[in-house]
């Protein structure tokens, strides 16, 4: 059996020895219980026996950590879930129907029902906070159409690609991740017809102004709720 310590056991996922946030970073402990491989030769340096035990190892994380998963929340919070997320939507499609749309301007997109299920349904966690919804709505706008005029013209397969991951990149550098982040720059870089300025008025109309709007409902609403207290921190 394996006789690595905690500390060597995490190097194995964090090779630079930095330390990564929770969100991505499995705790030594926990990580202890996949790495119980068994070792033929534990002071040999072969590359046979490492990518050996790494393969091991790897497909070892498919069965998961065994962790109990979190309790159920009070049925309450589910009906402040509900009443957020119903008038935080509500907002945007008003605005949309009602006022841009006869325009021919979108001011509603599906990534801000991925914002509302987090801002709404886990209001507590980072990704929740108003510098993670803004930022990270801002960041993937700006990278959808700055890719569709420099990759997906050329390459659509590409440039959605290309647009996803660069979002989720800078939103992890700058701090701001936010998952619907991604679905924003992939809409940006696959929308039809194209907003005026190249496009580039995406990035203020919808994706910011939505953005803000969402915002100042789940500042309105999830302060309502006895037992929520929206943001928990702004920048």
């Amino acid at each position: 059996m394996s006789t690595d310590s905690p500390v060597q056991a995490n190097s194995i996922i964090n090779i630079n020895d930095e330390k990564a946030p929770d969100l991505i970073e499995v705790p030594p402990e926990a990580f202890a219980k996949i790495e119980n491989v068994e070792e033929t030769n534990i002071t040999s340096s072969s590359i046979f026996n490492k990518c050996w035990k790494w393969i091991k190892i790897y497909f070892m994380k498919f069965r998961g950590l065994h962790e109990e998963r979190p309790k159920r929340l009070p049925w309450q919070e589910y009906i402040w879930s509900f009443i957020g997320a119903f008038f935080g939507i509500a907002a945007v499609a008003f605005l949309h129907f009602r006022l841009v749309d006869r325009h021919h301007l979108s001011f509603l997109i599906g990534s801000f029902g991925a914002s509302a299920a987090i801002i709404f349904g886990a209001p507590h966690t980072p990704l929740a906070q108003p510098r993670n919804l803004i930022g990270g709505h801002l960041i993937g706008a700006t990278c959808g159409c700055i890719v569709r005029l420099a990759v997906y013209q050329f390459e659509k397969s590409i440039g959605c690609a290309v647009a996803v991951a660069t979002a989720i990149l800078v939103t992890q550098l700058t701090g701001t991740t936010h998952p619907p982040a991604g679905a924003t720059a992939l809409i940006a870089v696959t929308a039809h017809p194209i907003l005026p300025w190249a496009n580039f008025q995406f990035i203020l109309i919808p994706a910011l102004t939505g953005a803000c709007t969402v915002l100042l409902v789940a500042l309105i609403v999830n302060n309502m709720a006895p037992k929520r207290t929206y943001p928990s921190f702004w920048w």
